[in-house]
This record gives C-alpha cells, sequence and structure tokens, in this order.
C-alpha cells in the first residue's frame, strides 16, 4: 500500500475535485479534502497517542466503533488511517486520491516530486505503461507509483552495496 499527502490508496470511490493548497491547483480526490480545526487538531493529538502504541499492527485488521456499532477496518486502510491521522495531529489537511485514476505527465511529476520535463521523458522512454489520448499523455497512477517504488528499493540497494563496500575497505565508522 502506497500512502502520500495527499494519501494515494487503491480505494475506487466516486471521484471529485478539491483544491490543493500547497501547490494552488485543483486536484482529483476520492472525497473533499479535511482541514482540521484546531479541537481536531487536539482531538487526532490525543488519538495518535493512544494508536501509536498499535502502529506495529498497522497492517493487521482493526476493530473500531462507530455510533456505537463495531467496524472491522481491513489492514490494508490502517495505514493510511494511522498516517492521516499523524498528519491532522500536525494540523495538515488530508485528502484521498484513486490510484486507479490516470495521471498526466504533470500529475506524474507531482506524484514522483520530479520536474513534468522529467515526467513526460519517463513517459516517452515507457518507465511505466502509458497511453495517447489523442496528443496527451496518460498512465495509470498506480503504474506511477509502482514505479517510484522500484526507484526506491533500487536506490536502496545501491546504497546498501555501497556501505558493504565501505566496510570491506574499512572506510565507515567501527
Amino acid at each position: 500500500m502506497h500512502s502520500i499527502v495527499t494519501f494515494v490508496s487503491d480505494i475506487a470511490v466516486g471521484i471529485s475535485v478539491c483544491y490543493d493548497l500547497k501547490r494552488k491547483k485543483l486536484m482529483p480526490t476520492t472525497d473533499h479534502p479535511i482541514v482540521p480545526t484546531q479541537s481536531d487538531v487536539l482531538l487526532a493529538q490525543k488519538s495518535y497517542r493512544i494508536l501509536g502504541k498499535l502502529s506495529e499492527g498497522r497492517d493487521a485488521p482493526m476493530g473500531i466503533k462507530i455510533g456505537g456499532q463495531e467496524v472491522e477496518i481491513p489492514g490494508v486502510l490502517c495505514g493510511i488511517l494511522f498516517d492521516a491521522l499523524a498528519k491532522v495531529a500536525e494540523g495538515k489537511g488530508v485528502a484521498l486520491k484513486s490510484i486507479e485514476e490516470e495521471v498526466s505527465p504533470q500529475e506524474a511529476a507531482e506524484l514522483l516530486n520530479v520536474s513534468r520535463p522529467f515526467a513526460a521523458r519517463l513517459f516517452d522512454e515507457g518507465a511505466f505503461p502509458s497511453r495517447k489520448v489523442g496528443s496527451h499523455r496518460r498512465a495509470l497512477a498506480s503504474e506511477v507509483i509502482a514505479y517510484k517504488e522500484r526507484e526506491k528499493q533500487a536506490r536502496l540497494k545501491a546504497l546498501e552495496e555501497l556501505a558493504a563496500y565501505d566496510q570491506s575497505l574499512n572506510l565507515g565508522i567501527q
């Protein structure tokens, strides 16, 4: 499961649009953004302190009470819930974005935290499956996020190899 702020999830729900204050543009979302009030922040801080102790099991199903009725939340959503609660506790707003939707090179650039020209080059080079709609390129957001994860894993592997090489030369801290 991948999550970013604005959170990205694989929950397919009706798409609406919200205004992303950071990027100053309209963003498609699965729901209206949550902009916390001061009381929301305080309650989120209290809840996060309590739930933070359970964060080791954040991928396991979790039972919660809503309106007096016990509901079980799937494990894949628990991580998103913890992340959202942490952001609200910091006073930040959150929204969900479905990863089934298609994204443009500009939106892919925002997901990858790279420039639009670099993202456009990734489309052209076939870094992830994409298609042309008229003169516009589109890729599934899930494919862009999978690419981001593959790149992250490759960087971590290279870093581990570099650290191992450093250790073999006895250049590291002992």
